[in-house]
């Protein structure tokens, strides 16, 4: 017989008996869990940023006043602030689907956090994107 100790009879943390005895041994959230709030503010500031960049962009109707006094008014989209608008809604995309996955993958215990908002913000993201391909 060999001399070794068997380990499973030491309390020190490796196994999983060990660890269902102990609490929690997080000290708290990490990087990455905290990060994920930031995704969803920045993501979501950045959807609405281009939401109002786009009522800015859109053609001005002709009012009752502009055709009294033949004023000329722009039948075409500003494709200047569309192209910010493109890349404002990719950003958005970029960071709900990273939130979406870090948030999947950070998330081991019953009592973490599922930010919802993240799905929200990539789904509203990816359908606007595609919207301004048809503008």
């Amino acid at each position: 017989m060999s001399n070794q100790l068997d380990r499973r009879r030491f309390d020190d943390g490796r196994y999983a008996n060990d660890r269902r005895e102990r609490s929690d041994r997080r000290t708290g959230p990490d990087v990455w869990a905290r990060s994920l709030r930031w995704f969803a503010v920045s993501g979501w500031a950045l959807v609405l940023g281009a939401f109002f960049m786009v009522s800015v962009a859109k053609p001005r109707s002709t009012t009752f006043f502009a055709r009294m006094n033949n004023l000329n008014t722009s039948h075409d989209w500003n494709m200047e602030i569309m192209n910010y608008v493109f890349w404002m809604l990719f950003g958005g995309i970029v960071l709900g689907l990273l939130g979406v996955v870090i948030n999947i993958m950070r998330r081991r215990r019953k009592h973490d956090v599922f930010y919802f908002s993240l799905i929200t913000l990539g789904v509203i993201s990816i359908i606007a994107f595609f919207w301004v391909f048809t503008v």
